[in-house]
């Protein structure tokens, strides 16, 4: 009898140690080397809010724990288990937190399922803890009567639309920048485009071109058509003995006209046209120094003859030697052969 009444006591100092750690949200298991801890963020909601309950869990590192997910309730749906952070403490001992996501669709107070902590020692020990968070309260988040009549919002106020003229002149403005813009384009490429390079004027010298050159001046002139035959016929002279002076390099400048024909002669010019150039000189005499007047189409022609005498003492390119496709015999050429052979 007596043995009875001391296990009964023992039991009920049990059960009442329990229920003390439980109302105060600490656990601490009985022949257990664990301390179980149990918070819960926040205490107040409303509808569809995430509630964060946590397991702290103090332990040695010769003691493997885990922890299960809460029994489920009406009301509390878990969206999600978060993974277990371990920690070392300043003694040596190591807490483990286990965490567990809620969200309350139902007002008023709620309270998760109770979670049990398993444990198992490295001497084979092994025991579970079963603890329970504390409640919290979910609140509606209407504020006032919902079912109460409330104002309308007032209505939006705008301003005046803007005069039928705006639009069309903000077109025409984009139109014009536009224009502008390529306008601006086109200027800048064309000036920076290269100016064309004109090619030289490649200016022929020579007796030939000088000569030519100073009878198309003279041409030009307008001294013919003045009636100015002394300056025309002089001027006529001068340029044929200059050309022929450098032309078959002899000098010219410094004989007479009829000293220039047997000289002409002697430097190989043929006798056609030492003719034409003796007769022009003669004329040329005439009229500087005799005072003779020809008839301006007769001084029209001899501008023309000494245009030809020029252009008939031009030097002419060598010939090139015919070049022949017969194939030459064996020993010789063709025609010795041939020869040969009558």
């Amino acid at each position: 009898m007596p043995a009875r009444v001391a296990l009964f006591a023992l039991a009920a100092v049990v059960a009442l140690a329990s229920a003390g750690f439980a109302t105060d949200g600490v656990v601490r298991a009985q022949e257990a080397p664990i301390d179980v801890r149990v918070d819960l963020e926040p205490r107040r909601a409303t509808l569809g809010d995430r509630v964060r309950m946590t397991v702290s869990v103090i332990h040695t590192d010769a003691v493997l724990i885990t922890a299960e997910p809460p029994a489920p309730r009406e009301g509390l749906t878990l969206v999600e288990t978060v993974p277990v952070v371990t920690v070392v403490l300043d003694d040596g001992r190591l807490r483990s937190e286990f965490g567990f996501t809620f969200a309350a669709f139902e007002l008023g107070t709620m309270q998760p399922g109770p979670t049990r902590v398993l444990w198992l020692h490295e001497d084979g020990r092994s025991g579970a803890t079963e603890v329970a968070a504390p409640p919290f309260e979910v609140v509606s988040a209407v504020i006032g009567d919902a079912s109460a009549l409330r104002p309308l919002k007032p209505q939006a106020e705008y301003g005046e639309p803007p005069a039928a003229w705006v639009r069309p002149a903000i077109a025409g403005g984009a139109v014009a920048a536009l224009l502008l813009v390529a306008a601006l384009a086109v200027w800048l490429r064309r000036r920076r485009r290269p100016e064309p390079v004109t090619a030289p004027v490649v200016v022929a010298a020579g007796p030939e071109a000088d000569a030519r050159r100073a009878l198309e001046e003279l041409a030009s002139s307008g001294t013919l058509q003045a009636g100015d035959f002394g300056t025309f016929y002089g001027t006529i002279a001068v340029v044929m003995r200059r050309y022929l002076e450098a032309r078959f390099v002899f000098p010219a400048t410094a004989l007479t006209t009829s000293e220039l024909d047997a000289r002409m002669d002697d430097q190989g010019i043929e006798r056609w046209q030492s003719r034409l150039a003796e007769g022009l000189l003669n004329r040329c005499d005439a009229a500087v120094y005799a005072g003779y007047t020809p008839d301006p189409v007769a001084a029209d022609h001899d501008l023309t003859v000494a245009f030809e005498i020029i252009e008939l003492s031009r030097e002419q390119p060598a010939a090139e030697e015919p070049v022949s496709f017969e194939r030459p015999a064996a020993g010789g050429n063709g025609a010795s052969q041939n020869g040969a052979g009558r």
